[in-house]
Protein backbone atom coordinates (compact mmCIF):
# COMPACT_ATOMS: atom_id res chain seq x y z
CA UNK A 1 0.00 0.00 0.00
CA UNK A 2 2.91 2.13 0.91
CA UNK A 3 4.24 1.59 -2.72
CA UNK A 4 1.13 2.50 -4.56
CA UNK A 5 1.46 5.89 -2.74
CA UNK A 6 4.63 6.81 -3.47
CA UNK A 7 4.35 5.90 -6.93
CA UNK A 8 1.18 8.22 -7.27
CA UNK A 9 3.16 11.07 -5.29
CA UNK A 10 5.95 10.72 -7.72
CA UNK A 11 3.55 10.63 -10.84
CA UNK A 12 1.74 14.04 -9.64
CA UNK A 13 4.94 16.01 -9.16
CA UNK A 14 6.25 14.71 -12.50
CA UNK A 15 3.03 16.59 -13.65
CA UNK A 16 3.24 19.61 -11.63
CA UNK A 17 6.80 20.47 -12.99
CA UNK A 18 6.13 20.39 -16.75
CA UNK A 19 5.92 22.92 -18.80
CA UNK A 20 2.35 24.69 -20.11
CA UNK A 21 2.52 25.24 -23.90
CA UNK A 22 2.82 28.92 -25.38
CA UNK A 23 0.00 29.89 -27.89
CA UNK A 24 1.39 33.58 -27.94
CA UNK A 25 1.78 35.17 -31.72
CA UNK A 26 5.13 36.57 -32.20
CA UNK A 27 4.36 38.97 -34.77
CA UNK A 28 7.82 39.25 -37.01
CA UNK A 29 9.49 42.96 -38.06
CA UNK A 30 9.53 43.44 -41.42
CA UNK A 31 12.07 45.92 -43.11
CA UNK A 32 13.53 46.52 -46.28
CA UNK A 33 17.64 45.15 -46.90
CA UNK A 34 18.35 48.29 -47.85
CA UNK A 35 16.82 52.00 -48.25
CA UNK A 36 18.59 53.01 -51.64
CA UNK A 37 18.35 50.30 -55.10
CA UNK A 38 19.81 50.75 -58.12
CA UNK A 39 18.25 50.31 -61.29
CA UNK A 40 18.61 51.16 -65.25
CA UNK A 41 15.35 51.26 -67.67
CA UNK A 42 16.64 49.41 -69.89
CA UNK A 43 17.25 46.24 -67.88
CA UNK A 44 13.74 46.60 -67.66
CA UNK A 45 13.18 45.21 -63.71
CA UNK A 46 14.62 45.48 -60.21
CA UNK A 47 13.97 42.97 -57.29
CA UNK A 48 13.56 44.88 -53.99
CA UNK A 49 14.47 42.74 -50.91
CA UNK A 50 12.36 42.29 -47.48
CA UNK A 51 13.70 40.99 -44.12
CA UNK A 52 11.88 39.65 -41.18
CA UNK A 53 13.40 39.65 -38.16
CA UNK A 54 12.04 36.30 -37.37
CA UNK A 55 10.40 33.23 -39.36
CA UNK A 56 6.83 33.94 -40.35
CA UNK A 57 4.47 31.94 -37.81
CA UNK A 58 1.69 31.99 -40.28
CA UNK A 59 1.52 32.50 -43.75
CA UNK A 60 0.13 36.56 -44.22
CA UNK A 61 0.36 39.42 -46.27
CA UNK A 62 2.32 42.39 -46.65
CA UNK A 63 1.00 45.61 -48.38
CA UNK A 64 3.42 48.36 -50.06
CA UNK A 65 2.59 51.52 -51.43
CA UNK A 66 4.28 53.21 -54.19
CA UNK A 67 4.96 57.30 -54.91
CA UNK A 68 8.26 58.77 -57.08
CA UNK A 69 8.78 60.94 -60.19
CA UNK A 70 7.94 57.67 -62.14
CA UNK A 71 4.30 56.72 -63.31
CA UNK A 72 3.28 53.14 -61.55
CA UNK A 73 1.05 51.17 -64.26
CA UNK A 74 2.31 53.22 -67.07
CA UNK A 75 6.26 53.22 -66.93
CA UNK A 76 6.65 50.55 -63.77
CA UNK A 77 4.19 47.77 -62.91
CA UNK A 78 4.89 46.15 -59.22
CA UNK A 79 2.49 44.41 -57.19
CA UNK A 80 0.92 46.28 -54.11
CA UNK A 81 0.64 43.59 -52.30
CA UNK A 82 2.93 40.02 -50.96
CA UNK A 83 1.34 36.85 -50.07
CA UNK A 84 4.31 35.59 -47.36
CA UNK A 85 4.52 31.70 -46.97
CA UNK A 86 4.80 30.13 -43.33
CA UNK A 87 8.79 29.87 -42.24
CA UNK A 88 9.44 32.55 -44.47
CA UNK A 89 12.31 34.81 -43.52
CA UNK A 90 12.31 37.67 -46.56
CA UNK A 91 10.59 38.13 -49.53
CA UNK A 92 11.28 40.21 -52.81
CA UNK A 93 9.53 42.82 -54.39
CA UNK A 94 9.55 42.70 -58.40
CA UNK A 95 9.43 46.13 -60.01
CA UNK A 96 9.08 45.73 -64.03
CA UNK A 97 10.06 48.68 -65.59
CA UNK A 98 8.51 50.02 -68.58
CA UNK A 99 11.89 51.52 -70.44
CA UNK A 100 10.01 52.64 -73.71
CA UNK A 101 8.33 54.99 -71.31
CA UNK A 102 10.71 56.09 -69.34
CA UNK A 103 12.12 59.45 -70.97
CA UNK A 104 14.44 60.56 -67.73
CA UNK A 105 18.31 60.40 -67.56
CA UNK A 106 17.34 60.28 -63.44
CA UNK A 107 14.27 58.79 -61.91
CA UNK A 108 13.07 57.19 -58.92
CA UNK A 109 10.04 55.02 -57.32
CA UNK A 110 9.79 55.17 -53.47
CA UNK A 111 8.20 52.16 -51.80
CA UNK A 112 6.99 52.31 -48.12
CA UNK A 113 5.48 48.61 -46.10
CA UNK A 114 1.68 49.59 -45.16
CA UNK A 115 1.07 48.36 -41.52
CA UNK A 116 -0.75 45.20 -41.05
CA UNK A 117 -2.34 42.60 -38.48
CA UNK A 118 0.32 39.70 -38.49
CA UNK A 119 3.73 42.02 -39.03
CA UNK A 120 4.87 45.32 -37.14
CA UNK A 121 7.06 47.46 -38.70
CA UNK A 122 9.21 50.11 -36.97
CA UNK A 123 9.02 53.60 -38.06
CA UNK A 124 12.35 54.45 -37.10
CA UNK A 125 13.79 51.73 -39.10
CA UNK A 126 14.00 50.66 -42.91
CA UNK A 127 10.08 50.83 -43.42
CA UNK A 128 10.95 52.78 -46.82
CA UNK A 129 13.13 52.32 -49.74
CA UNK A 130 14.13 53.97 -52.79
CA UNK A 131 14.44 52.85 -56.48
CA UNK A 132 16.91 54.99 -58.62
CA UNK A 133 16.46 54.66 -61.92
CA UNK A 134 18.62 55.81 -64.61
CA UNK A 135 18.47 55.68 -68.50
CA UNK A 136 20.88 56.44 -71.15
CA UNK A 137 19.35 59.13 -73.38
CA UNK A 138 20.37 60.91 -76.67
CA UNK A 139 17.67 62.48 -77.10
CA UNK A 140 17.67 66.35 -76.22
CA UNK A 141 16.00 67.32 -72.91
CA UNK A 142 14.34 70.54 -73.74
CA UNK A 143 13.84 73.56 -71.07
CA UNK A 144 11.22 76.57 -71.04
CA UNK A 145 12.87 79.41 -69.84
CA UNK A 146 11.69 83.58 -69.37
CA UNK A 147 14.29 85.82 -69.85
CA UNK A 148 12.07 88.62 -68.51
CA UNK A 149 11.62 86.38 -65.44
CA UNK A 150 8.07 85.76 -63.62
CA UNK A 151 5.27 86.42 -66.13
CA UNK A 152 2.31 89.14 -65.54
CA UNK A 153 0.49 90.48 -68.06
CA UNK A 154 -2.78 92.02 -68.26
CA UNK A 155 -4.85 90.91 -71.51
CA UNK A 156 -6.26 94.21 -72.08
CA UNK A 157 -2.62 95.53 -72.73
CA UNK A 158 -2.26 92.74 -75.39
CA UNK A 159 1.35 92.20 -74.33
CA UNK A 160 4.02 90.30 -76.02
CA UNK A 161 5.72 87.77 -74.26
CA UNK A 162 9.25 86.24 -74.69
CA UNK A 163 10.51 82.75 -74.52
CA UNK A 164 13.06 80.84 -74.97
CA UNK A 165 13.87 76.54 -75.40
CA UNK A 166 17.03 75.86 -74.70
CA UNK A 167 18.16 71.81 -75.24
CA UNK A 168 20.89 70.10 -73.23
CA UNK A 169 22.37 69.26 -76.51
CA UNK A 170 21.57 70.51 -80.01
CA UNK A 171 19.55 68.37 -82.68
CA UNK A 172 21.33 67.29 -86.12
CA UNK A 173 17.56 68.42 -88.06
CA UNK A 174 15.49 70.95 -87.04
CA UNK A 175 13.69 69.58 -84.27
CA UNK A 176 9.62 70.20 -84.04
CA UNK A 177 8.71 71.60 -80.58
CA UNK A 178 4.81 71.66 -80.35
CA UNK A 179 4.06 73.99 -76.94
CA UNK A 180 0.95 73.07 -74.64
CA UNK A 181 -1.02 76.65 -74.40
CA UNK A 182 -3.11 75.43 -71.23
CA UNK A 183 -6.58 76.71 -71.76
CA UNK A 184 -5.35 79.70 -74.20
CA UNK A 185 -6.48 78.80 -77.38
CA UNK A 186 -4.62 79.80 -80.24
CA UNK A 187 -6.24 82.77 -82.31
CA UNK A 188 -8.86 83.49 -79.82
CA UNK A 189 -6.64 83.96 -76.75
CA UNK A 190 -3.13 83.37 -78.39
CA UNK A 191 -0.57 83.88 -81.10
CA UNK A 192 2.88 81.89 -81.41
CA UNK A 193 5.37 84.01 -83.48
CA UNK A 194 2.44 85.68 -84.74
CA UNK A 195 0.64 82.30 -86.03
CA UNK A 196 -2.54 80.21 -84.90
CA UNK A 197 -0.07 77.03 -84.59
CA UNK A 198 1.30 76.22 -81.43
CA UNK A 199 4.64 75.36 -82.71
CA UNK A 200 8.27 76.47 -82.68
CA UNK A 201 11.55 74.88 -84.30
CA UNK A 202 14.60 74.29 -82.87
CA UNK A 203 16.86 74.39 -85.68
CA UNK A 204 19.40 71.98 -86.79
CA UNK A 205 22.88 73.07 -84.58
CA UNK A 206 21.37 74.83 -81.78
CA UNK A 207 20.63 74.22 -78.55
CA UNK A 208 18.69 77.09 -77.89
CA UNK A 209 15.39 79.14 -79.88
CA UNK A 210 13.55 81.59 -79.08
CA UNK A 211 9.32 82.42 -79.70
CA UNK A 212 7.31 84.99 -78.83
CA UNK A 213 3.73 84.25 -77.31
CA UNK A 214 1.29 87.43 -78.20
CA UNK A 215 -1.47 87.47 -75.68
CA UNK A 216 -4.78 89.03 -77.65
CA UNK A 217 -7.06 91.72 -76.36
CA UNK A 218 -9.42 90.94 -73.92
CA UNK A 219 -11.31 93.51 -71.99
CA UNK A 220 -12.17 91.17 -68.90
CA UNK A 221 -12.22 93.66 -65.59
CA UNK A 222 -11.91 91.33 -62.37
CA UNK A 223 -9.45 88.69 -64.93
CA UNK A 224 -6.90 86.62 -62.21
CA UNK A 225 -5.82 83.16 -63.75
CA UNK A 226 -2.62 80.95 -63.37
CA UNK A 227 -1.86 79.19 -67.08
CA UNK A 228 0.91 76.65 -67.29
CA UNK A 229 3.19 77.13 -70.72
CA UNK A 230 5.07 73.95 -71.53
CA UNK A 231 5.66 71.67 -74.23
CA UNK A 232 3.70 68.71 -75.29
CA UNK A 233 5.92 65.10 -74.84
CA UNK A 234 7.00 63.20 -78.32
CA UNK A 235 9.25 60.56 -76.64
CA UNK A 236 10.74 60.09 -80.07
CA UNK A 237 12.02 63.34 -80.26
CA UNK A 238 12.97 65.04 -76.83
CA UNK A 239 12.88 64.46 -73.35
CA UNK A 240 11.17 67.39 -71.51
CA UNK A 241 13.20 68.54 -68.27
CA UNK A 242 11.25 67.67 -65.20
CA UNK A 243 12.77 71.07 -63.19
CA UNK A 244 11.80 73.13 -65.97
CA UNK A 245 9.94 71.78 -68.54
CA UNK A 246 7.14 74.45 -67.81
CA UNK A 247 6.30 78.31 -66.75
CA UNK A 248 3.96 80.05 -65.33
CA UNK A 249 1.76 82.86 -67.12
CA UNK A 250 -0.55 84.84 -64.63
CA UNK A 251 -3.35 87.03 -66.41
CA UNK A 252 -4.26 89.80 -64.44
CA UNK A 253 -7.02 92.47 -64.57
CA UNK A 254 -7.87 93.85 -61.38
CA UNK A 255 -10.64 95.70 -60.49
CA UNK A 256 -9.70 99.16 -59.71
CA UNK A 257 -10.71 100.97 -56.49
CA UNK A 258 -12.21 104.38 -57.25
CA UNK A 259 -13.21 105.31 -53.92
CA UNK A 260 -10.83 107.84 -53.88
CA UNK A 261 -13.20 109.79 -56.94
CA UNK A 262 -16.28 109.43 -54.98
CA UNK A 263 -16.13 112.07 -52.27
CA UNK A 264 -19.50 113.70 -52.80
CA UNK A 265 -22.87 112.56 -54.50
CA UNK A 266 -24.46 113.48 -57.22
CA UNK A 267 -27.29 116.48 -56.15
CA UNK A 268 -30.68 115.55 -55.49
CA UNK A 269 -30.23 111.98 -54.56
CA UNK A 270 -29.17 111.43 -58.49
CA UNK A 271 -27.23 108.55 -59.71
CA UNK A 272 -22.67 108.94 -59.50
CA UNK A 273 -20.71 111.14 -57.90
CA UNK A 274 -19.65 114.84 -58.81
CA UNK A 275 -16.56 115.33 -60.52
CA UNK A 276 -14.88 118.20 -61.23
CA UNK A 277 -13.18 118.96 -64.56
CA UNK A 278 -11.14 122.15 -66.07
CA UNK A 279 -9.70 122.19 -69.25
CA UNK A 280 -5.57 122.66 -70.04
CA UNK A 281 -5.73 126.45 -71.13
CA UNK A 282 -3.62 127.99 -73.22
CA UNK A 283 -1.62 129.49 -70.51
CA UNK A 284 -0.61 126.10 -69.73
CA UNK A 285 -2.69 126.23 -66.55
CA UNK A 286 -5.72 124.12 -65.13
CA UNK A 287 -8.90 126.39 -66.22
CA UNK A 288 -12.30 126.11 -64.65
CA UNK A 289 -14.08 123.60 -62.98
CA UNK A 290 -17.43 122.59 -64.09
CA UNK A 291 -19.27 119.31 -62.94
CA UNK A 292 -19.72 116.14 -64.38
CA UNK A 293 -21.92 113.24 -62.65
CA UNK A 294 -19.49 109.70 -62.81
CA UNK A 295 -19.98 106.61 -61.54
CA UNK A 296 -19.19 102.99 -62.68
CA UNK A 297 -20.62 101.38 -65.48
CA UNK A 298 -21.55 98.31 -63.52
CA UNK A 299 -20.28 96.09 -60.51
CA UNK A 300 -16.81 94.91 -60.74
CA UNK A 301 -16.31 96.86 -64.06
CA UNK A 302 -12.97 99.10 -64.25
CA UNK A 303 -15.06 101.58 -67.12
CA UNK A 304 -16.62 104.84 -65.67
CA UNK A 305 -19.88 106.42 -67.34
CA UNK A 306 -21.74 109.82 -67.09
CA UNK A 307 -25.50 109.99 -65.93
CA UNK A 308 -28.13 112.39 -67.15
CA UNK A 309 -29.03 113.98 -63.34
CA UNK A 310 -32.24 114.47 -63.60
CA UNK A 311 -34.77 114.64 -60.78
CA UNK A 312 -38.42 116.61 -60.19
CA UNK A 313 -37.81 119.82 -60.14
CA UNK A 314 -40.28 121.49 -56.71
CA UNK A 315 -40.42 124.71 -58.72
CA UNK A 316 -41.52 123.83 -62.04
CA UNK A 317 -43.06 120.86 -61.62
CA UNK A 318 -41.28 118.39 -63.95
CA UNK A 319 -38.11 116.48 -64.98
CA UNK A 320 -35.26 118.79 -65.08
CA UNK A 321 -31.79 118.70 -65.03
CA UNK A 322 -30.04 119.13 -61.34
CA UNK A 323 -27.21 120.92 -62.26
CA UNK A 324 -24.34 120.69 -64.63
CA UNK A 325 -23.46 117.38 -65.43
CA UNK A 326 -21.86 117.48 -69.05
CA UNK A 327 -18.56 115.21 -69.63
CA UNK A 328 -15.98 116.89 -71.38
CA UNK A 329 -17.78 120.63 -71.07
CA UNK A 330 -18.81 120.17 -74.43
CA UNK A 331 -20.91 123.42 -74.83
CA UNK A 332 -17.41 125.62 -74.25
CA UNK A 333 -17.05 124.09 -77.54
CA UNK A 334 -19.63 125.97 -79.42
CA UNK A 335 -19.67 129.08 -78.03
CA UNK A 336 -22.57 130.35 -80.67
CA UNK A 337 -24.59 127.67 -79.13
CA UNK A 338 -24.89 129.57 -76.03
CA UNK A 339 -27.25 132.16 -75.00
CA UNK A 340 -27.53 134.89 -75.45
CA UNK A 341 -27.02 133.81 -79.10
CA UNK A 342 -30.63 133.35 -80.48
CA UNK A 343 -29.74 129.55 -81.82
CA UNK A 344 -28.60 128.01 -78.40
CA UNK A 345 -28.41 123.97 -76.75
CA UNK A 346 -31.57 123.62 -75.41
CA UNK A 347 -32.72 120.88 -72.90
CA UNK A 348 -34.35 120.73 -69.38
CA UNK A 349 -33.43 123.18 -67.14
CA UNK A 350 -33.98 127.16 -66.14
CA UNK A 351 -30.99 128.39 -67.40
CA UNK A 352 -28.61 128.05 -70.30
CA UNK A 353 -25.46 126.48 -67.52
CA UNK A 354 -28.53 123.37 -67.21
CA UNK A 355 -28.37 122.93 -71.11
CA UNK A 356 -26.60 119.32 -71.29
CA UNK A 357 -24.88 116.74 -74.18
CA UNK A 358 -26.16 113.39 -73.50
CA UNK A 359 -24.46 111.06 -71.48
CA UNK A 360 -22.40 107.94 -72.23
CA UNK A 361 -21.80 104.47 -70.67
CA UNK A 362 -18.34 102.78 -70.94
CA UNK A 363 -16.53 105.67 -71.34
CA UNK A 364 -13.33 105.46 -69.47
CA UNK A 365 -11.87 102.19 -69.32
CA UNK A 366 -8.78 102.29 -66.12
CA UNK A 367 -6.19 99.66 -66.12
CA UNK A 368 -3.79 99.47 -63.23
CA UNK A 369 0.06 99.14 -63.65
CA UNK A 370 1.42 96.29 -62.93
CA UNK A 371 2.51 95.81 -59.27
CA UNK A 372 0.43 98.86 -58.76
CA UNK A 373 -2.81 99.13 -56.68
CA UNK A 374 -3.80 103.13 -57.49
CA UNK A 375 -1.91 103.92 -60.14
CA UNK A 376 -2.23 103.44 -64.35
CA UNK A 377 -3.54 103.84 -67.80
CA UNK A 378 -6.91 105.05 -68.75
CA UNK A 379 -8.23 104.10 -72.50
CA UNK A 380 -11.33 104.31 -74.80
CA UNK A 381 -12.66 101.06 -75.67
CA UNK A 382 -14.74 102.45 -78.83
CA UNK A 383 -15.47 106.07 -80.17
CA UNK A 384 -18.49 107.36 -78.12
CA UNK A 385 -20.94 110.01 -79.64
CA UNK A 386 -22.69 113.03 -77.49
CA UNK A 387 -25.53 114.40 -78.67
CA UNK A 388 -27.23 117.76 -77.61
CA UNK A 389 -30.25 119.43 -79.28
CA UNK A 390 -29.99 123.21 -80.67
CA UNK A 391 -33.02 125.70 -81.63
CA UNK A 392 -34.55 129.36 -80.74
CA UNK A 393 -33.43 129.85 -77.12
CA UNK A 394 -36.75 132.68 -76.92
CA UNK A 395 -39.13 129.95 -77.86
CA UNK A 396 -37.69 127.18 -75.51
CA UNK A 397 -38.19 130.11 -72.99
CA UNK A 398 -41.52 131.50 -74.06
CA UNK A 399 -43.89 132.15 -70.84
CA UNK A 400 -47.06 133.61 -72.48
CA UNK A 401 -49.01 130.79 -71.57
CA UNK A 402 -48.01 131.41 -68.15
CA UNK A 403 -44.97 128.59 -67.70
CA UNK A 404 -42.02 128.18 -69.93
CA UNK A 405 -42.29 126.18 -73.03
CA UNK A 406 -39.73 123.62 -71.55
CA UNK A 407 -41.21 123.08 -68.56
CA UNK A 408 -44.62 122.09 -70.83
CA UNK A 409 -42.23 119.77 -72.98
CA UNK A 410 -41.45 118.01 -70.15
CA UNK A 411 -44.25 117.13 -68.92
CA UNK A 412 -45.35 116.02 -71.47
CA UNK A 413 -42.56 113.89 -72.47
CA UNK A 414 -41.40 112.55 -68.92
CA UNK A 415 -37.98 114.61 -69.14
CA UNK A 416 -37.20 112.15 -72.44
CA UNK A 417 -35.95 115.09 -74.77
CA UNK A 418 -35.18 112.76 -76.93
CA UNK A 419 -38.68 112.31 -77.41
CA UNK A 420 -39.81 116.11 -78.20
CA UNK A 421 -41.23 117.16 -81.36
CA UNK A 422 -41.26 121.08 -80.22
CA UNK A 423 -41.07 123.26 -82.96
CA UNK A 424 -38.36 125.19 -80.92
CA UNK A 425 -35.89 122.44 -81.40
CA UNK A 426 -34.79 122.47 -84.59
CA UNK A 427 -31.43 120.68 -84.86
CA UNK A 428 -29.29 118.43 -83.27
CA UNK A 429 -25.54 119.16 -82.77
CA UNK A 430 -23.07 115.96 -81.78
CA UNK A 431 -19.67 115.50 -80.89
CA UNK A 432 -17.39 111.79 -81.42
CA UNK A 433 -14.50 111.52 -78.83
CA UNK A 434 -12.49 109.42 -81.19
CA UNK A 435 -9.77 108.81 -79.36
CA UNK A 436 -8.67 109.00 -75.46
CA UNK A 437 -5.34 108.79 -73.44
CA UNK A 438 -4.35 108.80 -69.79
CA UNK A 439 -2.85 108.45 -66.48
CA UNK A 440 -4.47 107.83 -63.10
CA UNK A 441 -3.04 108.44 -59.93
CA UNK A 442 -5.61 108.40 -56.44
CA UNK A 443 -2.20 108.43 -54.33
CA UNK A 444 -2.62 112.31 -55.98
CA UNK A 445 -5.38 114.10 -54.80
CA UNK A 446 -4.46 117.59 -56.50
CA UNK A 447 -4.29 115.35 -60.04
CA UNK A 448 -5.99 111.76 -59.44
CA UNK A 449 -6.80 111.89 -62.78
CA UNK A 450 -5.31 113.28 -66.53
CA UNK A 451 -6.70 112.62 -69.91
CA UNK A 452 -6.40 113.68 -73.76
CA UNK A 453 -9.01 113.78 -75.69
CA UNK A 454 -9.22 113.72 -79.69
CA UNK A 455 -12.99 114.59 -81.09
CA UNK A 456 -14.74 115.09 -84.14
CA UNK A 457 -18.08 117.41 -84.93
CA UNK A 458 -20.52 117.27 -87.80
CA UNK A 459 -21.17 120.93 -86.77
CA UNK A 460 -19.56 123.76 -88.80
CA UNK A 461 -20.18 125.61 -84.75
CA UNK A 462 -17.66 123.63 -83.40
CA UNK A 463 -14.49 125.10 -82.27
CA UNK A 464 -15.72 128.29 -83.91
CA UNK A 465 -15.02 131.58 -82.43
CA UNK A 466 -17.77 133.55 -80.36
CA UNK A 467 -18.91 136.58 -82.44
CA UNK A 468 -19.61 138.20 -79.65
CA UNK A 469 -15.87 137.91 -77.67
CA UNK A 470 -13.79 137.56 -81.08
CA UNK A 471 -12.14 134.16 -79.35
CA UNK A 472 -12.05 130.90 -80.35
CA UNK A 473 -11.85 127.81 -77.93
CA UNK A 474 -8.57 127.30 -79.05
CA UNK A 475 -7.59 130.59 -78.76
CA UNK A 476 -8.51 129.68 -74.65
CA UNK A 477 -7.56 126.08 -74.17
CA UNK A 478 -4.90 124.19 -75.31
CA UNK A 479 -6.52 123.11 -78.33
CA UNK A 480 -4.33 121.42 -81.24
CA UNK A 481 -5.35 119.58 -84.19
CA UNK A 482 -4.36 116.22 -85.40
CA UNK A 483 -5.53 114.16 -88.16
CA UNK A 484 -8.34 116.41 -88.64
CA UNK A 485 -9.13 115.82 -85.22
CA UNK A 486 -9.06 118.42 -81.94
CA UNK A 487 -6.92 117.47 -79.43
CA UNK A 488 -7.73 119.02 -75.82
CA UNK A 489 -6.28 117.81 -72.29
CA UNK A 490 -8.38 117.48 -69.14
CA UNK A 491 -8.11 117.40 -65.54
CA UNK A 492 -10.77 115.54 -63.29
CA UNK A 493 -10.81 115.37 -58.82
CA UNK A 494 -13.35 114.65 -57.07
CA UNK A 495 -15.78 117.48 -55.93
Amino acid sequence: MKRISLLLITAFAVLACRETQDTRYFAPDVEFGETEYAATAENGAVDVLLRFSRPAPIAFRIGLSFSGSLQEGLQFQAPRSLDIAAGATEAKVHIDLAGDEIWDEASWIDIAIAPGDRYTVNPDGRCTARVNVTKTILLPTLRLLSPDGPVETNPFRAETLRFEVAADRAPKADLPVTLDLGDLVPGTDCLVNGGTAPEIILPAGSDKASFVLSILFKDESGCDRHVPLSFVPQKDAYIISSEAGSVDIHLSDPVVDFSPLWKSAAANSGTGYQIRQAFLGADGEWSGNTTADMGVSSEGSNYLRTFRNMYDHPSFSCRANASVSQMFRLSDLFPNYLYPNEVAILDYGNDQGHREFSPADSLMRFVLDKGETAKGTIHLGSPRTFVAFIGSYAAWQDKSSGENDWVKDSRAHQGDIFASTHPAITGRISVTLERLEGTFDFSNTAEPVLVTAWFRSDSDQFMKADEAHGKTPAETYAATQEDGLWKLSYKLWPR
